[in-house]
């Protein structure tokens, strides 16, 4: 993606103003009654924190643009669906869906999950910590920093960012005087753990009774490891294999035929965007 279009695009959706939660509110129920305007200022005002969410996935084989896109789409189907009468901040319950869009799109795409296993965790571990310790420090965190949080050597951190590629900087300045940078455009107010722990307990919920009616010990024991339902992070194929005593193949076989039973149950209907 060029920086002229970055720019441009940055410079736009900067128009938009944030929503209080009472007009969130307002505009869901006219989305729940097929107001498609309601829908658009809904997701216009909420751009900026896609473009944010999605630059920790550049480096991994997609475009900036496309990453972009491919959040936004989530952002779209999570505004379809979100329930104003939850007390929930719409972006708490629509980062699940950018997140799965955007994971989705990588996996079809992309060389991320073709990189070594161990790898890839390694890559998504330094992500997590440099979205951690941003929030904490209010500030970018030194590799030094990213260092200590993930228990990495500072040299791995630093061959592990050149793999997953880093090229664009967010003091990179934009606007027509040039005194505007980049991260100040994408500042979005850090959600509520109160409120992620919300969003995460509904899907936990609904994934939870499709399991117990679907798949079996095994099969529940994989998910529940791959999507870090017991309150831990997420496992990868091969930690669930090593912690099973199992092939990383022979895990990834369970897993998909989980998927499988899960995205035909009628408990998990609204979820099925998050098992492809």
């Amino acid at each position: 993606m060029g920086g002229d279009s970055l720019n441009a695009y940055i410079r736009e959706i900067s128009r938009f103003k944030p929503l209080s939660g009472d007009e969130e509110k307002e505009l869901g129920r006219r989305i729940q009654g097929g107001d498609h305007k309601a829908l658009q200022r809904l997701v216009e005002a909420n751009l900026r924190f896609v473009v944010s969410y999605a630059k920790r996935y550049r480096g991994l084989g997609l475009s900036f643009l496309d990453l972009i896109h491919e959040g936004t789409l989530g952002l779209i189907e999570a505004g379809k669906r979100f329930d104003p009468e939850r007390n929930v901040k719409f972006i708490s319950y629509a980062v699940w869906w950018v997140r799965q869009a955007i994971f989705h799109a990588l996996s079809e795409h992309t060389r991320v999950f073709r990189l070594p296993q161990k790898l890839s965790g390694q890559i998504s571990k330094i992500g997590n910590a440099r979205q951690q310790l941003t929030s904490e420090l209010n500030r970018s965190p030194t590799n030094e920093e990213v260092a200590e949080k993930t228990s990495l050597s500072l040299q791995e951190v630093e061959e592990l960012l050149k793999v997953a590629g880093d090229d664009l900087s967010l003091s990179s300045t934009v606007g027509e005087d040039g005194t505007l940078e980049l991260g100040d455009t994408l500042e979005q107010e850090t959600i509520p753990s109160v409120e992620l722990e919300l969003m995460k307990s509904s899907f936990e919920e609904q994934i939870r009774r499709a399991m117990l009616e679907e798949l079996d010990e095994k099969e529940q024991g994989v998910i529940k490891m791959r999507f870090g339902l017991d309150g831990e992070e997420p496992r990868t194929l091969q930690e669930i294999g090593e912690e099973l005593g199992l092939s990383r193949e022979r895990i990834r076989q369970i897993e998909s035929k989980a998927k499988e039973k899960l995205r035909r149950s009628h408990l998990a209907q609204g979820l099925r965007g998050a098992l492809n």
